[in-house]
């Protein structure tokens, strides 16, 4: 089974326990914080990864780093029951999963945009009220830049992207040209 197939069958899991008990925001930031010490160490991965170390050393060095991040006892079962399963690998797809379904349960969709450089944040608060108006949905802004695009602006929301930079006006005019 993929990574991502097992990530929607646990995220949507812990999500579903979150909402029952309360503790979704909570939750949904320890695992996004455990997710990120599994990506962080390569030592950590090789140990928790490795299929000859037994299962009680595994789970007494997890024990050790939920105590010290201060994880719940939720988040520590869960990690736990991933390192039985041998599913620690997932983790990083179960947080971006879990993200997803918090998402979607707030109705909030993630756009990010990219600008040649740097923007006000009038003008960003005023890009976020029209995309809103256009979605429907409450948008929280992720902005970057990248000098390659001149002028203007990209903006991608999930998989809908709005091209508007000069970089992508001037290839689609030589593009014009070049067939006339």
């Amino acid at each position: 089974m993929s990574h991502e197939a097992v990530a929607r069958r646990y995220g949507r899991a812990i999500f579903e326990i979150g909402k029952e008990t309360g503790t979704l925001s909570s939750l949904v930031r320890e695992i996004q914080d455990a997710s990120a010490m599994y990506e962080a160490s390569e030592e950590l991965r090789a140990v928790l990864d490795n299929p000859l170390i037994p299962e009680a050393p595994r789970e007494e060095l997890l024990r050790e780093l939920s105590a010290r991040a201060g994880f719940s006892e939720m988040t520590q079962n869960t990690l736990r029951l991933l390192a039985r399963r041998r599913r620690l690998a997932t983790l990083p797809a179960i947080a971006r999963q879990l993200a997803l379904l918090v998402d979607r349960d707030q109705n909030v969709a993630r756009a990010v945009v990219t600008s040649a450089g740097p923007l006000s944040d009038g003008y960003l608060d005023r890009l976020r009220a029209e995309l809103e108006k256009a979605t429907g949905r409450r948008i929280s802004i992720t902005h970057k830049q990248d000098p390659s695009l001149i002028a203007g602006v990209v903006t991608q929301i999930e998989d809908q992207v709005i091209d508007g930079s000069l970089r992508t006006r001037l290839s689609s005019f030589r593009d014009n040209l070049l067939r006339t």
